[in-house]
């Protein structure tokens, strides 16, 4: 068998070939049938996997023992004359050489303008006929082929028919072809001699397939969906895209999951890109024209006036440039309204991200001024777009009021192009009272969407140079925006100097400076200290303003349920309404309902948080995402709340609303942990240790499991009382109340009940200062495990069955039928809601506790899946045989086992393979 190849090589980078094995099996097929049409063609647009294509079908005729000869075409060629059959006749004659097996290409003999070269290439190939030997033509682009050479090949294709010899060539139509070309392949068609597999777009599944056999990762749907819309399914396109935002660093992979975290920002794509090359191509003025539509095109049938405005020529000559692109299947035509539209938008992006920024600015600018002027007309987020890249090149004033009225609607629900229309207003407002209000929305808008280093100098812009163009009221905002930047920020040092001394020099009065070092001081989880803070300046804050007031109220009750004061904040859950600014706007009423929200989540109480939310018209669709994360997970609904977690860690987001960020990552520990992905748990533990230390208390319980997953045991006992020494020294009673039932299972195990009957003393402590269904709980479970009390016991389970969280309820069963205190017969009931989590470490643990107590697990097939799919995460998480041993309870013997009859029944080879086919989704582990 023989390859030959081009050396030539091609300029579009070559990738994986993906989603076409259909089309490869059945171009093989046809290749190396001698009944099959000699020529096949292989089209579709530019991107769409033409070249792939060939390499597929050539390597699996190669894998059959048939010769190959490949050659690749150039747009410089199709100004060659007989550039294309003097090059096939140079490589076939070669073929039949002694030292044919060496020859490429690229330094075969030129015969170019050779007399009578059509009747030569005829006769080379009716020779390769008569010798038999399977021979397969590829030629890449031959779109570029020069009219000699087509019509010297396309007649020579009647002498392949019932032979030996066929073509494979990937050719991109466009209507700006030869006369004659297209009337020439429909005449062999027709005649049965050629045939036209023609590539359509990928469909979502396999355009989400390729991201993840690419990245390695799986794609979210966000991330699918925007290069759905931006790539219309070309495969050439999508890894363009992929490239382009991993080059901007606007694509993200965290565990094994892949995110767009700025999904307004257009990928980097180089100037040499093929996508935008084949533009660059055309010459003359169509290379212009295309960069002055990318930005005008959405001005709809007002463009081609304004790109020949742009670029002073005639409106004309811009139309038929136009045209000449959508000749080459760069442009699509719309209805007289929509214009002209690229067919793919990524282009578009590309083209515009390549303009100098005066170039850009004077288009924008163009587009601008015909829309004011009633020429032209788009919409309100393209409008916004153009003004703030036009900047000064437009009336400054009415763009700054225009960009705000915009921002101001966007701002809650699109905060990524709010905030730059914001910045853009910021720079153009001169007027001292319209700059900060710009100024302070922005701050807001970054806030809100976990901008924090933007809010921060925005508001302290606001705070430093503008306090007086403000009301009482936004200074405030302005405050609380600047000390919640600064820690989310996680500048310490200055957020320690803000509650020290700081405060004492901000804007606004007393009331202001109390609030705002309140919020300083509850950041720094000095929460003792802010309540005694605000106990000791309540005449102050609470004689003020409304909102410094109404916020002293609630820093308060929320503080003194961190400490176990619960009066004043269930006097709030249960009447919301007769509190200040209740009445005052429904952006009040939403803060003030999800932080209460969020106070009942961190007590555990899910159906308190949610009914208070419904009961007052607010879904929790609605919510925080912090607090998303945390009622999902309670709730069992792991896949969203994992989904969540994923997407606010892949974009580096801290969350602002104390304790959100802990509580997050507590909840993200524990489903990581169940499911077996001990390293990303150990990741999510210290990322909240080091980017947010507030209330780390709330960490000790998957810090504890995960040590004792892992083997160090005697770890444990250290790690719960270190948490629960933290706790007592800073007055935190909220989350103490599990570290209590630990300690009573380690002093029980360690056989000291004396001990273990002290801590369920502390643990009934913590319920009487609380009084929640979660303190009572664990009240109820410290007593029955440590006083063997079988009717606590059942108190317990018939409370945990109330609360209805699925893991909770899990937890408790399997504490109780450990400890014997209820019938091993609820394993049944524990197994099944671990089922639905998908936890599969504590199913597999519950699985040889069942065996230990003489119970038969349900369904043995569906086991041994599990068994492996849990074997399986372990090994991708990087777990050593002697660590699988410790974590699955087994000898490394077994685990050798177990990985041999994983490894022959998968058919992966090797733990890189198994590894490979995990993190990219091909083995579903």
């Amino acid at each position: 068998m023989h390859h030959w190849r081009d050396s030539a090589g091609n300029s579009e980078a070559r990738h994986t070939l993906f989603g076409r094995t259909e089309e490869v099996a059945r171009i093989t097929e046809a290749a190396a049938s001698r009944e099959a049409a000699p020529l096949i063609l292989v089209t579709g647009p530019p991107g769409i996997g033409r070249s792939a294509v060939l390499d597929g079908v050539r390597e699996e005729l190669s894998a059959r023992g048939v010769a190959t000869l490949t050659l690749r075409m150039s747009r410089i060629e199709r100004d060659r004359p007989l550039g294309l059959v003097s090059r096939l006749c140079a490589e076939l004659r070669a073929l039949q050489g002694a030292d044919a097996g060496r020859r490429t290409a690229g330094n075969a003999p030129s015969t170019h303008r050779r007399p009578g070269i059509g009747n030569q290439l005829t006769g080379e190939l009716r020779a390769l006929q008569a010798e038999g030997r399977p021979l397969t033509v590829f030629v890449d682009d031959v779109q570029w082929a020069d009219p000699g050479s087509r019509k010297a090949l396309l007649p020579a294709v009647h002498t392949l028919a019932g032979g030996c010899v066929s073509f494979v060539c990937a050719y991109r139509p466009a209507l700006s072809d030869p006369d004659g070309g297209p009337a020439a392949l429909r005449r062999l068609c027709a005649a049965g001699l050629a045939e036209v597999t023609s590539l359509r777009p990928l469909p979502a599944a396999e355009v989400s397939g390729l991201v993840s056999h690419r990245l390695q990762a799986m794609p979210s749907a966000s991330l699918t969906g925007h290069l759905r819309r931006s790539c219309r399914g070309v495969p050439g396109a999508v890894h363009a895209a992929l490239d382009g935002h991993r080059r901007n660093g606007t694509l993200r992979v965290f565990d094994r999951h892949a995110y767009l975290v700025s999904p307004d920002t257009p990928p980097e794509l180089p100037a040499e890109q093929p996508l935008v090359e084949q533009v660059r191509q055309l010459g003359g003025l169509a290379w212009p024209v295309a960069k002055s539509l990318a930005v005008l095109h959405p001005l709809g049938e007002a463009a081609p006036a304004l790109i020949a405005r742009a670029l002073d020529v005639k409106e004309s000559e811009v139309r038929e440039e136009l045209s000449l692109l959508w000749s080459e299947g760069v442009l699509q035509r719309g209805t007289r309204q929509s214009g002209w539209r690229f067919r793919l938008p990524l282009l578009a992006s590309a083209l515009t991200a390549g303009l100098g920024e005066y170039e850009r600015r004077k288009l924008a600018a163009l587009g601008v001024t015909a829309v004011w002027a009633g020429e032209a007309t788009a919409d309100d987020a393209h409008l916004a777009d153009q003004l703030a890249l036009a900047g000064g090149f437009v009336d400054t004033r009415r763009a700054a009021r225009e960009l705000i009225a915009r921002s101001v609607e966007a701002m809650l629900h699109d905060g990524h192009p709010a905030e730059r229309w914001l910045r853009a207003a910021v720079k153009l407002t001169a007027e001292p009272g319209e700059h900060t209000r710009a100024l302070l929305l922005h701050a807001s808008t970054c806030y809100i969407h976990h901008r924090y280093a933007e809010a921060l100098e925005s508001a302290w812009a606001v705070i430093s140079s503008h306090p007086d163009q403000v009301s009482s009221t936004a200074l405030l905002e302005a405050e609380l925006v600047y000390v919640v930047s600064v820690a989310a920020t996680s500048d310490t040092a200055a957020l320690t100097e803000l509650a020290r001394d700081g405060w004492r020099s901000l804007p606004g009065g007393e009331g202001h400076r109390t609030i705002a070092r309140c919020a300083a001081l509850y950041h720094l989880d000095r929460w003792r200290e802010a309540d005694d803070h605000l106990r000791a300046t309540y005449d102050t804050w609470s004689s003020g303003d409304a909102v410094v007031a109404a916020l002293g109220h609630f820093f308060s009750e929320s503080i003194a349920a961190v400490l176990g004061r619960m009066t004043a904040f269930e006097r709030s859950v249960a009447d919301p309404v007769h509190r200040p600014l209740w009445e005052q706007g429904s952006r009040h009423r939403f803060e003030r309902l999800c932080g209460l929200a969020r106070t009942l989540l961190s007590c555990g109480e899910l159906e308190r948080a949610t009914r208070l939310l419904t009961d007052y018209g607010l879904q929790s669709g609605h919510w925080p995402v912090a607090d998303q994360i945390v009622a999902s997970s309670l709730q069992g609904d792991w896949d969203r709340s994992l989904d969540l977690v994923r997407m606010v860690l892949a974009g580096d987001s801290l969350l602002a609303d104390v304790p959100s960020h802990t509580l997050m990552c507590r909840a993200a520990s524990i489903m990581f942990i169940s499911r077996g992905r001990l390293t990303q748990a150990r990741t999510v533990l210290d990322k909240a240790r080091h980017e947010q230390p507030v209330m780390l208390h709330l960490l000790a319980a998957p810090e504890s499991e995960l040590r004792h997953v892992l083997g160090a045991a005697d770890q444990v006992d250290r790690v719960i009382s270190e948490a629960i020494d933290s706790a007592a020294r800073g007055g935190v009673v909220i989350g103490t109340e599990e570290l209590w039932l630990r300690k009573v299972r380690l002093e029980l195990a360690g056989g000291d009940r004396a001990a273990a009957r002290r801590y369920a003393a502390e643990a009934a402590r913590v319920s009487d200062l609380l009084g929640t269904d979660r303190a009572l709980l664990f009240r109820l479970l410290t007593k029955a495990v440590a006083h063997a009390d079988p009717r606590a016991a059942d108190e317990a389970l018939r409370l945990a069955r109330r609360r209805g969280q699925p893991y909770e309820l899990a937890k408790t069963v399997t504490a109780l039928v450990r400890h014997e205190l209820t019938d091993v017969a609820a394993l049944r009931e524990a197994y099944e809601l671990y089922g639905e989590l998908d936890a599969l470490l504590p199913r597999a643990r519950l699985r040889n506790l069942m065996s230990s107590r003489n119970m038969a697990v349900p369904g043995r097939d569906a086991t041994i899946a599990e068994n492996e799919r849990l074997l399986a995460t372990l090994v991708t998480e990087g777990l050593t045989n002697s660590e699988l041993a410790v974590v699955l309870g087994c000898s490394q013997k077994s685990v050798e086992s177990r990985l041999s009859r994983l490894f022959k029944r998968t058919g992966y080879l090797s733990r890189v393979e198994l590894v490979s086919a995990v993190v990219s989704g091909a083995y579903p582990a």
